[in-house]
Formats: C-alpha cells, sequence, structure tokens
C-alpha cells in the first residue's frame, strides 16, 4: 500500500492539471492516528467567491496508516490483507445556491446518463438562517475504491479528475446564467 501522503501527492498533482484547487487540509485523530485528507478545488476560470466546487477526500485508518509505513505491498500474499489496501476516493460536487433555477433534476440525469459507470447520488440539505429564511443547498456525490495497482497508477488519477473537471464545466455551463444573476447581481447593486 502506498503512503497516505504520496497518495495525496498523487491526487493533488492530478487535479492541478485539470482544476484550480484552492485549499488542502490534512486531519489526523488524536487518538486513533487516522488520517483524512481533503483537497477543494473549483474550475479554474471562476473566481472567488466559488459557486460551485468539489471536494475530493479520501482517509487511512490507524491499521492502513502504519501498514503503509512498515510494508511494501509486494511483500504481502494473503488475499484478506487486501482489503485493508482499499482507499475509498469521495468526490462531492457542491451545486450553486440559485434563485428561479427550477431544473437540477434534469442536469443530474444528464449527468448521470453521460457517466453511468459511476454510483452519482444527488444529496439535498435544508437549512434555516436566524431570520427564519429557508433555503436548500445540493451536492453531487460519488466514490472510487481503489487498489492494489490502481493506486499505483498515474493514468487512473487523470482519468478522476478528467472526469471531474468535465462534469464541473457541464454544470456550471447550464447554469451560467443564474449564477450571475443570484451571486454577482448583489456585488453589482452595492457599486451605486
Amino acid at each position: 500500500m502506498i503512503r497516505f501522503e504520496e497518495l495525496q501527492m498523487r491526487i493533488m498533482d492530478a487535479a492541478k492539471n485539470y482544476l484550480d484547487v484552492y485549499e488542502m487540509s490534512t486531519l489526523i485523530e488524536q487518538y486513533s492516528l487516522n488520517k483524512e485528507s481533503r483537497l477543494s478545488m473549483t474550475l479554474p476560470e471562476i473566481k472567488p467567491p466559488y459557486p460551485i466546487s468539489a471536494t475530493v477526500s479520501f482517509s487511512y485508518n490507524a491499521h492502513q496508516t502504519s501498514f503503509s509505513i512498515l510494508f511494501d505491498e509486494d511483500e504481502v500474499e494473503d488475499e484478506s490483507e487486501n482489503f485493508e489496501n482499499m482507499v475509498e476516493v469521495e468526490v462531492v460536487i457542491n451545486l450553486p445556491f440559485l434563485e428561479g433555477y427550477n431544473q437540477l433534476r434534469e442536469l443530474f440525469e444528464e449527468i448521470v446518463n453521460e457517466y453511468p459507470d459511476l454510483d452519482i447520488i444527488l444529496i439535498r440539505k435544508e437549512f434555516f438562517r436566524k431570520d427564519l429564511i429557508e433555503g436548500e443547498e445540493y451536492e453531487i456525490v460519488y466514490s472510487y475504491m481503489v487498489g492494489g495497482e490502481e493506486l499505483k497508477d498515474l493514468q487512473f488519477y487523470e482519468e478522476i479528475f478528467f472526469e471531474l473537471s468535465n462534469m464541473l464545466r457541464t454544470i456550471y455551463e447550464k447554469t451560467k446564467f443564474y449564477i450571475d444573476m443570484s451571486w454577482y447581481r448583489a456585488e453589482e447593486d452595492d457599486t451605486f
């Protein structure tokens, strides 16, 4: 199994070829020493505030972390140990909060049809602000189970971020008019 930091850098290097990575964090659980890596990214042409973004994350439990430090994957022959070498790379696309956009289901179906090999789900989150205004946020979530030779295959990481950049671009192109109206109109109004 490759080291946590090596996997983190492979993901970062591949992501930078297609997207603008604006935040990277590593979380280490104090008692168990489980590690989690999160990279937040968006399309290169989008400026802050980022109306559409994605987060790619993975984690190693304490056993995987120590295993990646102590052993070389080639030394492991017991197949029961190979499950410990699997890593779930989770992708979360944060959809823009849009006023007046009612074609979200159609957009989601288009993404699902375009990427049938991925098990894509749509998550809706309701929120309430202190001024009692309700709202909804949406996320598209999918993941890859990666292990063995795939962890070493640089082309695999390129494919992940090529797909992700295409998804973000499709969503951005379909919602750009509504993003401009919802996100940037308020800024223009403040300048007058």
